[in-house]
């Protein structure tokens, strides 16, 4: 059985460790926000919005886009990110920032849109997540959502399993399966759903690692095993990716798997 609490603690610390270089790598996040967004309903009022997982503002930032007459609560476990999403959008007067785990998160409202990029997935059971913003949605609210589905990184996992199988990670991410369960315990209806790949290249399979390195994904369950691979097994990693994952010649690519989702908390009707 996974320890969440141990889980929880990498993740943080990993992405707060990542905060000074995490905007300018996360391109394949910006890409997810942006598709997000548009799946926002257009001309819906909103006048109150619950983003969990902020991290430095980017799809803060696309939401106060979107919704100009918004307020937003914007919550993340690392303090550090906040730090750096609150001065990037410190011109912006529409947002409270909530150093939080959606666990802990209080609030004495509920909510008509509860927005999410890129950071649900980090939840597990993904379905605890779903259903504790199910409980924070409004009657008729609506969630947006992009989670980071099993199989992203899958060249990594496949190629770190070659090199070390008696060092398996101990987690992994959630499957499409799994979170469109998850929203139906909830009470949550799926209005739209939309998987898709997106690939990026980079320079080198070195290049690769730290890039995620310094996007902070090599935090918790997902990415560690009971024992650290040795720098023999990470040369071994790194050869074998530039080797099996080669772009054409011009470096090594790696996959994301995304699922983004809009659904909606169905108004209770109790009279006749």
């Amino acid at each position: 059985m996974l320890n969440t609490e141990k889980h929880q603690r990498s993740v943080t610390a990993r992405f707060s460790a990542a905060s000074a270089t995490y905007h300018e790598k996360a391109d394949v996040q910006r890409i997810v926000a942006g598709n997000l967004s548009s799946l926002a309903s257009v001309g819906r009022p909103v006048e109150r919005i619950l983003e969990i997982g902020c991290g430095t503002g980017g799809l803060t930032e696309l939401l106060l886009e979107h919704f100009p007459a918004a307020a937003i609560d914007a919550i993340d476990v690392s303090r550090e990110m906040i730090d750096r999403a609150q001065e990037r959008l410190s011109s912006h007067d529409r947002v409270r920032w909530f150093v939080s785990d959606l666990r802990t998160y209080e609030t004495t409202v509920s909510y008509p849109l509860i927005a999410s990029s890129s950071s649900m997935h980090w939840i597990s059971p993904v379905e605890d997540g779903l259903t504790l913003v199910a409980d924070l949605l409004d009657a008729g609210g609506e969630l947006l959502a992009a989670l980071m589905l099993h199989g992203t990184l899958g060249e990594l996992r496949t190629m770190r399993l070659g090199v070390a199988p008696h060092k398996p990670p101990l987690g992994r991410l959630p499957l499409a399966e799994e979170v469109l369960s998850g929203l139906e315990k909830a009470g949550l209806r799926v209005l739209e759903k939309r998987q898709e790949t997106i690939r990026k290249d980079y320079v080198s399979a070195g290049a690769f690692l730290r890039t995620i390195h310094e996007q902070g994904l090599t935090g918790g369950t997902v990415s560690s095993s009971e024992r650290p691979l040795t720098r023999v097994e990470l040369r071994r990693l790194t050869a074998g990716y530039d080797a099996g994952y080669g772009n054409g010649g011009s470096g090594v690519f790696a996959s994301y798997e995304v699922l983004y989702v809009r659904a909606i908390k169905p108004v209770v009707c109790c009279g006749p």
